[in-house]
This record gives structure tokens, C-alpha cells and sequence, in this order.
């Protein structure tokens, strides 16, 4: 949890943020680096960082269940 709070600049993520933003700030990459990760655009990324979504094709599952467990936050039991 400790990298979380560091990627969020230091202060834990508002209750409202969402899996997505948090990996892909962990990561350090940008939205155009993530959203070529999980095979999708820059705008869907967009997207689904504003609307708290996770990405709904099979494939951009597994690409994003990947970066999660990469991120570190995958072994964390109580990240959400």
C-alpha cells in the first residue's frame, strides 16, 4: 500500500479512485504507454480512469491483470 500512496504524491487516493489510474501511476507510465499495454486507446483509457472502469474485453483483462500484479498492489489483499 506504502507504493500506492507514494504514487498518488505522497496522500492515499480519494475512496473513489479506481484500480486503473493507481497501476498505471505505480507503473509510472503514461496514459498513451498504458493504453498501449492493454492494447486500447488513449481515449478509452481516459475513460475508464474517469469512470472508475476496468477494461471489458478478455484481452485487455489479461493485459491489466498482469500490470496489476506487476504494480504490486496483486499481493496486497486489502487494495481495491
Amino acid at each position: 500500500m506504502d507504493a500506492l500512496i507514494e504514487a498518488w504524491g505522497g496522500r492515499p487516493p480519494a475512496p473513489r479512485s479506481n484500480r486503473v489510474r493507481s497501476v498505471r501511476k505505480i507503473l509510472k507510465l503514461t496514459q498513451e504507454e498504458f493504453a498501449k499495454e492493454l492494447g486500447i486507446s488513449t481515449y478509452t483509457l481516459a475513460k475508464m480512469e474517469q469512470q472508475g472502469r476496468e477494461p471489458g474485453t478478455q484481452a485487455g483483462k489479461a493485459a491489466f491483470e498482469t500490470a496489476w500484479k506487476r504494480s504490486g498492489l496483486g499481493d496486497d489483499a486489502n487494495a481495491t
